[in-house]
């Protein structure tokens, strides 16, 4: 386990990666020198799936990443054996998931990334054309993690826990963000800024790739949400009026894979390449 060291009113303190396990005795060697730690009787927190994303019931029979939120970091290496999708009737989805030697957490584990398998969802491809798409549209399938999954700690989950969601029509265009409706806030106020997208695009992204720009050309800063279906910023300061730039770096992916450059299910070929980002531009001024 890695761990950081740092000078503290003339001692060492000694951070783990990860919570440490109580009741057991922990070995650190530094510069050739080991040191022992026993650790108390102290219980750690029991985690919790906290989200699931998309969050939405219904979503497109060709989506590509799922995503599960813990309460607390997990522990690597346990999402094969513990997390499984079956149908209503459940019947078991014969490998859903693209199956990777490295699992896909966040910095801090709390988020895993479920990638069900693009083989099966790009049509006219080997594994698309022998097993076809792991989700059936009209369908209802129930996601379940066991309650075996443990904490980075140890700490397994209290029970298990289940999501169910519906499977609707695949999602096959390109991004178009002069699509999105975009609702504008009052100069002076801290209203959000608010954007409707035409589907539902994948949260990571949308965090990540989609900024504003003030009239000076600043980045606005504030709080940035997003439920996939919309996306929202609450300004650090009042709104000021003038012009505005919205930022949508080519990047940005819907939850089914497609971009602005083209849909994930684009003919060999046909991609050429990346193009900038989309800027739209807004007026932002004493009326909406």
């Amino acid at each position: 386990m890695l761990v950081s060291l740092s000078k503290e009113n003339d001692a060492l303190r000694i951070d783990p990666q990860f919570k440490l396990k109580p009741g057991l005795s922990y070995e650190v060697a530094i510069a050739e020198q080991t040191f022992i730690i026993t650790m108390g009787d102290t219980q750690a927190p029991t985690p919790r799936l906290t989200s699931f994303a998309p969050s939405h019931s219904v979503l497109p029979s060709n989506t590509l990443r799922l995503y599960l939120h813990f309460s607390q970091p997990m522990a690597r290496g346990q999402l094969r054996q513990n997390v499984n999708l079956q149908t209503a009737l459940g019947e078991p989805v014969d490998a859903p998931f693209l199956s990777l030697d490295t699992e896909l957490w966040n910095p801090t584990q709390t988020r895993a990334t479920l990638l069900l398998d693009p083989g099966r969802i790009k049509q006219g491809v080997g594994p698309n054309t022998t097993g076809g798409a792991p989700l059936e549209v009209g369908r209802t399938y129930r996601l379940s993690i066991s309650s075996q999954m443990q904490s980075a700690a140890g700490v397994p989950l209290s029970s298990e826990a289940a999501v169910s969601f519906r499977v609707g029509p695949p999602e096959r265009r390109k991004l178009e963000p002069r699509n999105w409706e975009i609702e504008r806030p009052h100069v002076g106020s801290f209203a959000p800024l608010s954007i409707a997208f035409d589907r539902i695009m994948d949260r990571g992204t949308v965090l990540r790739l989609v900024t504003l720009l003030g009239p000076d050309g600043a980045h606005i800063g504030g709080q940035r949400t997003t439920d996939g279906g919309g996306w929202s910023l609450v300004p650090n300061q009042p709104w000021r009026p003038g012009r505005y730039s919205l930022m949508i770096h080519p990047a940005l992916e819907d939850i089914a894979g497609n971009t602005i450059d083209a849909p994930f299910d684009a003919k060999p070929g046909t991609i050429g390449q990346k193009s900038a980002p989309v800027v739209l531009t807004l007026d932002i001024a004493g009326n909406k």
